[in-house]
């Protein structure tokens, strides 16, 4: 049998360390430093202890009880990709000397409850552990976290009043947690448990089951531009026993380990030892066949997305991400169009119930959702002509300019109004973005260089204040197409700026700083009208092709020094 570290081929399932770790105890939630050589694990039935075994000489240690566990119902540990820290779940006591108890649908359960720990390493020891705080740990019920390289982290957890538990993401910003929201994986009756996340957030393993009584089974989702794939089964050879549960990944990331109550075949040579007792033990495999193929399937497939044809641009998602704005068009002809997604599947585009006759473009959607933003060539006073533009140093007829909001109603969307003077200042205004504060981020063609440059107006009682430059965005370069983050921290957009080449700009990323924003760094492509996914994990934009290509944005921040700055 394998005794940890990778697993053997693909698809073959073995048991972990069963000469070392495997016994009589129930076992679970391998999580490796990584070098592979410790492992941290939950012992236990009702009642978990956290333990830690060494690999020395190629075999494991008897194990022994973590410095940092012992004393509460510690279970579910989870090493961050660095090896820096480590999370884990337990019923210490928020306050005083009680463990924590489990209030859920209306009942308590004395000492039962759960809730996100997190200790660092020091030195070849571990400090002290300390809770997360409330944003994170919402209700007494949060556990099975798994930690992405961008910090952020997915559990199990509850939020609101909603007392479900739900699959969430906490994102790591500017030093803190920020708050959870459900992650959109599986179908609506879906009962989530137990995620793995790549450290890259390419994909996810978790346990999902539908009904009550059906078992847990592990099953795999892969991150793709629309968002999370269909949940795929890893299949019978993996999901054996009564449950299949504890997803962990290696640290080659590309080994899965997880507990089941399995046994061995009659046939196999091992099936005498003692650990192959029906209890739950921590099993390997390699996810190397799954892995392929979507690598694979995804150099080959088309994803068919609303934006299929040329000229489609600008897509503007939901919070949820099952709706999207996007323009269709080119020049006057753009139109603004929605789609609707049930599952993995997005309805034909149809137009939005504000667009008429107007060159309507560059929808962008405030982050709750409340309302929507877009430039338009309608007329400025009612019964008037389309706008007049002027840039690129010359008139622009019937190209013009400014930004309308449109309201979220029940059952629709309200009237365009056109945004008051302090942002349309001139008949070239373009490209909206927003922030949850309520800033609304636009380029407008400086009136002395006739080149773009990004302007933001603040909200403030309620009024949109006069719109000032961002203060890298000086006309001398064109600058335009912003996308914000929803709370300032980053603002993405297009410039013919060094080292943009002769016949396309690039697009780049500058940070908010205390003393403003940063210097603008390129993001290594070239394209316009930039957008980003709900979750800040995608940047769409449109390439040299006219069509709406993607760039993982996600895995580049969490690698950038000034985004943990």
């Amino acid at each position: 049998m394998a005794q940890g570290g990778q697993a053997g081929k693909g698809g073959d399932v073995t048991v972990f360390a069963p000469d070392g770790i495997a016994g009589a105890a129930d076992d679970g939630a391998a999580a490796f430093t990584t070098d592979g050589n410790t492992v941290y694990f939950m012992r236990g039935t009702d009642s978990f202890t956290l333990m830690e075994s060494h690999r020395v000489d190629g075999r494991w240690s008897t194990p022994r009880v973590a410095p940092f566990s012992g004393r509460w119902r510690d279970l579910d540990p989870a090493m961050a990709p660095d090896g820096s820290y480590l999370l884990f779940v337990s019923n210490r006591p928020v306050s005083g000397t009680a463990p924590l108890d489990a209030v859920h649908a209306g009942q308590r359960r004395a000492g039962q409850g759960m809730n996100l720990w997190r200790v660092d390493r020091r030195g070849n020891g571990w400090g002290k552990p300390v809770r997360l705080p409330d944003v994170v740990n919402t209700c007494s019920m949060s556990f099975a976290p798994s930690v992405a390289a961008d910090s952020s982290i997915y559990f199990i957890g509850c939020v609101g009043a909603d007392e479900g538990l739900h699959l969430l993401r906490s994102i790591w910003r500017d030093g803190h947690y920020q708050a959870p929201y459900v992650v959109k994986l599986g179908t609506a009756d879906a009962l989530i448990r137990d995620p793995a996340i790549a450290p890259d957030r390419s994909f996810i393993v978790v346990a999902t089951k539908r009904t009550a009584q059906q078992p847990y089974r592990l099953a795999i989702a892969f991150h793709t531009r629309e968002g999370w794939s269909a949940l795929q089964d890893l299949g019978d050879t993996v999901n054996g026993g009564k449950h299949s549960m504890g997803a962990q990944l290696g640290p080659d990331h590309r080994t899965l380990y997880f507990y089941s109550d399995r046994r061995l075949p009659p046939t196999d040579p091992d099936r005498g030892a003692a650990w192959n007792n029906g209890n739950d033990h921590i099993w390997q495999v390699s996810l190397a066949p799954w892995l392929d193929a979507a690598q694979t399937a995804g150099a080959t497939a088309t994803a068919q997305l609303p934006w299929q044809a040329e000229h489609d641009a600008s897509p503007a998602f939901a919070p949820d991400g099952d709706t999207v704005f996007f323009a269709r068009g080119h020049g006057e002809s753009r139109r603004i169009l929605l789609a609707d997604r049930d599952g993995d599947t997005w309805s034909p585009p149809r137009p939005a119930p504000f667009a008429g006759a107007w060159m309507d473009m560059e929808p962008a959607m405030a982050p709750d959702g409340s309302y929507l933003v877009f430039a338009s060539n309608r007329p400025a006073i009612a019964g008037g002509a389309a706008l007049d533009g002027y840039y690129d140093g010359k008139p622009q007829p019937r190209r013009g300019g400014n930004l309308w909001r449109t309201d979220r109603r029940a059952g629709g969307w309200s009237t365009p109004v056109r945004l008051p003077e302090t942002v349309n200042r001139s008949s070239s205004v373009y490209a909206p973005a927003l922030a949850a504060d309520g800033s609304v981020y636009f380029m407008q063609a400086d009136p002395k260089t006739s080149h773009f440059r990004l302007y933001v107006s603040h909200l403030a009682d309620g009024q949109l204040q006069p719109a000032t430059p961002l203060s890298f965005s000086d006309g001398v370069t064109d600058d335009y197409d912003p996308a914000v983050a929803p709370d300032q921290s980053f603002v993405v957009f297009t410039s013919d700026r060094p080292p943009s080449s002769s016949t396309a700009s690039d697009i780049f990323i500058a940070f908010a700083r205390p003393g403003g924003w940063s210097k603008p760094v390129a993001l290594g492509v070239a394209g316009t009208e930039s957008r980003l996914d709900p979750d800040l994990s995608t940047l769409y934009f449109s390439g040299a092709d006219n069509h709406i290509q993607s760039f993982a944005l996600g895995p580049w921040l969490a690698r950038h020094p000034k985004w943990s700055e």
